[in-house]
């Protein structure tokens, strides 16, 4: 056989070769899932009686006009449905938007407590809570006496971005 024969057939074969491996099969399957759709859930809160603050018991139409004095309470109230639906989810309360605003922050006291449908809230909101009610009540205390001094005439306490907030856990 001639060199030029010889190339040609193992040019041809190569082909063949390849062609062939393209074209190679090979076993596979699959098996089911059970499955479905899953949704989100959901934490909200929607106010239920619209927030109000008094000053020593006595109702304020704008808290922004107070001008308070060492012995002074303000105190907010205000009541909200929870919204809470999903497994496993944990929230907790809290009020915001307090934390150290304005110079006045240094000079008062701030409690908060919680309720949910008349009882104190142990612990965390779960979605056993879903449409309850959220009371919440947030006392800022101006004590009289030695801890209230000269330095806090004319500061500010900004309560304008105060919120009650409920927010997951991990």
């Amino acid at each position: 056989m001639k060199t030029w024969t010889k190339g040609a057939v193992a040019g041809a074969s190569a082909l063949v070769l390849l062609g062939g491996a393209a074209s190679l099969a090979y076993w596979n399957g699959s098996g089911s899932v059970a499955g479905g759709t899953i949704s989100a859930g959901r934490l909200t809160l929607t106010e239920s009686t619209p927030g109000a603050w008094t000053l020593n018991g006595s109702p304020l139409a704008d808290v922004s006009a107070v001008r308070a004095v060492p012995g002074d309470t303000l105190l907010f109230t205000g009541s909200w449905t929870i919204s809470a639906t999903g497994d496993d989810l944990e929230a907790t309360v809290d009020v915001t938007g307090l934390e150290g605003q304005g110079g006045l922050a240094d000079d008062v006291s701030i409690t908060e407590t919680y309720t949910v449908d008349g009882t104190p809230l142990a612990g965390q909101i779960t979605d056993d809570h879903d449409g309850d009610v959220l009371a919440a009540e947030v006392v800022v205390d101006f004590p009289f006496g030695t801890g209230f001094g000269n330095t806090s005439q004319g500061h500010v306490l900004d309560l304008t971005d105060v919120r009650v907030a409920v927010a997951q856990g991990d």
